[in-house]
């Protein structure tokens, strides 16, 4: 079993909302519960193993780990977001082809639906990679026609890692 603070970043941002709204509701019960006594105990019964029961079925059907509604496969790696000189955060697919000139900086951002991952990217034709052990890098095309960017996402959940790739078509 994981410990709760390593597992909420493996839980949908949504759920995570309505988890701290019934766990306010329930504080708020227990509270009211121990002011006003015996008349608001026999009021709250089933309120608060209602919030519980419901509590759990948010973090099941919520979690990327073991939920059946959530698929884990588009999860880890949604894509890409890319900036260069010419475009501003344009979203791309892994296998898509990205066109630049050599030596121009691209930015580059996976995108994921979690929180923590860990990325690690490499080049085909050695292109420069500022920060290729980060999720966020910045590239700069080799003196090559084309190249193939290669990254590897690993979750810091119990998911299996992904990995996604960019073509790269270098102008001169």
């Amino acid at each position: 079993m994981m410990p709760l603070m390593s597992y909420l970043p493996c839980i949908h941002h949504l759920a995570v909302r309505i988890l701290l709204t019934l766990g306010a509701v329930l504080v708020l019960n227990i509270l009211l519960a121990v002011i006003l006594g015996k008349r608001w105990r026999i009021l709250s019964r089933w309120s608060i193993p209602s919030l519980l029961g419901l509590g759990l079925l948010v973090l099941w059907l919520g979690s990327y780990t073991y939920s059946p509604l959530l698929g884990a496969n588009n999860q880890v790696l949604r894509g890409f977001l890319v900036t260069t000189q010419r475009q501003i955060n344009t979203p791309l697919n892994s296998g898509d082809i990205l066109i630049t000139q050599a030596d121009s900086p691209v930015a580059i951002s996976v995108l994921s639906n979690l929180s923590t991952v860990n990325c690690r990217w490499e080049s085909l034709r050695n292109g420069a990679l500022d920060g290729s052990d980060s999720c966020d890098v910045i590239y700069a095309a080799p003196q090559a026609e084309n190249d193939i960017l290669t990254v590897r996402v690993e979750p810091g959940c119990k998911l299996l890692p992904a990995q996604g790739k960019l073509k790269i078509s270098i102008l001169p």
